[in-house]
């Protein structure tokens, strides 16, 4: 089970590399990915694609939602649950 706490982490670590000069800090997983300037919307699209290939999950353009980015948690919370959902259909497929 991949914990939200490494998938935050990934995030963070993303967006730090995006904005070198963010202060360290700056960005929590409180912090929301539409109305802050963590991320432009291409960062964002880029943030999406990495973390898809990073936890080898597809992400569907349902992961769009307004919901999925009211923060990073709220990001991360989702990726967890689609690598979650992936493994136990990868698991099922297998039996």
């Amino acid at each position: 089970m991949v914990q939200t706490k490494a998938v935050r982490e990934a995030i963070l670590d993303f967006i730090a590399g995006r904005n070198p000069g963010l202060a360290p800090g700056a960005v929590t997983g409180q912090t929301s990915l539409v109305t802050s300037d963590a991320l432009d919307s291409i960062g964002v699209l880029d943030l999406v694609l990495d973390l898809g290939e990073r936890f080898g999950v597809e992400i569907g353009e349902e992961a769009f939602g307004l919901e999925n980015f009211e923060s990073v948690d709220a990001l991360a919370r989702y990726i967890a649950g689609q690598v979650d959902a992936t493994r136990t259909q990868l698991e099922h497929a297998a039996a």
